[in-house]
């Protein structure tokens, strides 16, 4: 018994290392330095990230992070990127890749300052190399300890994007030459990864999730004079429901095209705005019947605004002009999979409860004040652009 307590200690103490060594692996910390790539159809660009301490050590300064700016850390640059390209090779088909800089930054961190040196090594590429060698021999020489990582955070064909939390190689002083591996990579891959993306979205942007309750809140009810009475049959309110989600999806989808396209594009202020009205609206209908049945007309304007929003996030993810298309229809497959799946699990429940006697003064009417508030919030929010004191949790 003591023996087998002490054997599941041991591995539950192994497991916690472990998962410590990959949090640590993959965040920002003390003596670690960072290549991020980002691989296009027919060029990579990437960016260096190095503690403001360790480069102070390699060029004998005495910078503390509160002294340091992006300005006055500038007339360092060149002398960074010279010993960037004397410690840092890479190569591509046994060809030596020249660094093409482009711009310097500064990231504070809890862990301190990082300045990032952003890069350009293969511009019109003929097709994705299936390797490229890497060499790293930064701070090894001031610190045999030091440990660097590289991190693809942008590759469409291997369903990456925005990519910081993976690493693909880690470097240390007896380890500083690597091959970095392209392959596993295809357009199925990078298309699952889009329609994956959509899901998120849609599941994590409580917004749109709320515009989508708003509609089918009522829906398995129908109005009696001023009043709402539930409904007898199953089949019409589903069918109801498709309709009113169908415009929706048009709606947004006509307008995810547009933006994406380069065609129009919309300030995220009003964007944002007009969805937290949107919400407020379709949730006022359900208090007072401004719109008498015809509240599809009403969806479909909103959606056209909820699609520059979805188009915000596929610019956000860097998404957008690699395999057009395709982006294009994954991620609105994707957000329509999650529309459909918030339904299924949300109007059963909303049709077998129709009948009871809170439905209509708590689930309806409530939930609807409950709607109209919390999107005036954010509409008041996002319209001035302050940060009001619920943000955290809204």
């Amino acid at each position: 018994m003591r023996r087998q307590s002490f054997s599941s200690t041991k591995w539950l103490f192994v497991f916690s290392f472990m998962l410590l060594f990959n949090s640590a692996a993959i965040a920002h910390s003390v003596d670690q330095s960072y290549i991020f790539l980002q691989v296009y159809e027919n060029q990579i660009d990437g960016r260096f990230e190095m503690m403001i301490e360790d480069m102070n050590i390699v060029f004998d300064l005495t910078h503390p992070d509160s002294m340091i700016t992006k300005e006055n850390y500038a007339q360092y640059i060149e002398q960074i990127q010279g010993y960037i390209t004397e410690r840092i090779q890479m190569r591509i088909g046994g060809n030596d890749c020249q660094f093409s800089f482009t711009k310097h930054d500064l990231l504070r961190t809890s862990e301190g300052t990082f300045i990032t040196v952003s890069f350009n090594i293969a511009s019109n590429l003929a097709e994705i190399p299936e390797n490229i060698d890497v060499q790293y021999g930064v701070f090894f020489d001031k610190d045999p300890e030091h440990d660097a990582f590289l991190v693809i955070e942008h590759y469409w064909k291997a369903n990456l994007f925005q990519n910081e939390r993976i690493f693909a190689l880690a470097f240390t002083k007896d380890n500083q030459l690597q091959k970095l591996d392209l392959t596993d990579a295809s357009i199925w891959k990078g298309f699952v990864g889009v329609v994956k993306q959509g899901i998120k979205h849609i599941w994590i942007g409580i917004d749109h999730i709320l515009f989508i309750i708003a509609l089918i809140l009522p829906a398995v009810m129908y109005r009696r004079q001023s009043d709402w009475e539930p409904v007898s049959e199953f089949k019409p309110a589903l069918i109801y429901v498709i309709k009113v989600i169908t415009l929706f999806t048009v709606a947004h989808s006509i307008t995810l095209s547009i933006a994406a396209l380069g065609i129009l594009d919309l300030p995220p202020r009003i964007v944002e705005s007009v969805i937290a009205i949107s919400i407020a609206i379709a949730a006022l209908d359900i208090i007072f019947p401004i719109f008498k049945g015809k509240i599809g007309w009403v969806v479909f304007g909103f959606g056209l605004f909820h699609g520059f929003g979805f188009a915000s996030v596929l610019s956000h993810l860097g998404i957008l002009g690699e395999h057009m298309a395709l982006s294009l229809f994954g991620f609105n497959l994707g957000v329509e999979i999650g529309q459909v799946a918030i339904i299924c699990v949300a109007f059963p429940v909303l049709y077998f409860i129709r009948n009871v006697s809170y439905y209509r003064s708590v689930v309806l009417k409530a939930g609807a004040v409950g709607l109209i508030l919390i999107a005036l919030y954010w509409f008041v929010e996002r319209a001035f652009e302050i940060e009001m004191p619920l943000a955290q949790f809204l």
